[in-house]
């Protein structure tokens, strides 16, 4: 376990509680991972982020305009492939799509831990395997589970987005990305494609677990984070070049 006295210049008085540890990740997040690394907390944030994820998937699946645009993509694909699409098909998939609220709801408390701790034993095993670093799984997943916060939160705002009325993008849900700053880009084309796909939570939540990794591993913050981006900004790259209409 780390010590607190070993991470410079951000050592907490105390250790603190789950509401004021979800407000430093937000607010004063070296210092709220520097207590996160030196008592590894994670199972009472993790149920917080599962049921905030939860209820904005269970929100954003139930909006008709979502359930809309899905069926709508879903035909659109199996027409592509030179498909005829029958009623008693298209009634098949709105049935399905209908379930997704529920589906989605539930997975959440299955899908979310298992996919966490796999990333968290990912980044263990480079920081202290590949890197020489100290850092436990459980400390790993400590911090990944706050940073955490940030995702949920996006859900929320993307949830309250349909609410107030702002349309699906194709099956996508409306979300704070790079694209709301190039409106003027055919919806279509390459570039627009690879902005909307770079979120601006994902970017934070990026920066915010590249200061937590760099607490605990005791690194510098800024390699982490432009490793991070620049993974995700080629993963922008790809989705791009395969579902842009710039082919």
């Amino acid at each position: 376990m780390t010590d607190l006295a070993s991470v410079p210049n951000v050592v907490p008085e105390k250790i603190p509680g789950l509401a004021a540890r979800i407000v430093g990740v937000l607010m004063s997040p070296r210092q709220t991972f520097a207590a996160i690394a030196a008592q590894p907390r994670w199972l009472g944030v993790l149920i917080v982020t599962m049921v905030m994820t939860s209820a904005a998937s269970y929100t954003i699946l139930s909006s008709p305009e979502m359930q809309d645009a899905i069926v709508d993509q879903q035909i659109s694909a199996m027409e592509s492939r030179g498909n005829t699409v029958s009623d008693e098909q298209v009634a098949g998939i709105e049935r399905f799509i209908g379930r997704l609220p529920v589906i989605y709801g539930i997975g959440i408390f299955v899908v979310g831990p298992l996919f966490g701790a796999v990333l968290a034993w990912i980044v263990t095993g480079i920081f202290s395997t590949l890197m020489g670093g100290n850092g436990t799984f459980k400390q790993v997943f400590a911090v990944m589970s706050h940073a955490g916060v940030i995702p949920a939160i996006s859900g929320l705002f993307t949830a309250g987005m349909l609410a107030l009325g702002a349309p699906p993008v194709g099956a996508r849900p409306p979300g704070a990305n790079l694209g709301v700053f190039l409106p003027m880009l055919e919806e279509t084309s390459f570039l627009a494609v690879m902005f909307r796909s770079i979120d601006l939570f994902l970017l934070w939540w990026m920066v915010t677990l590249a200061i937590g990794l760099g607490v605990l591993y005791r690194r510098r913050t800024g390699p982490i984070a432009t490793t991070f981006i620049g993974l995700y900004v080629v993963v922008a790259v790809l989705i791009a070049v395969f579902t842009s209409g710039s082919q």
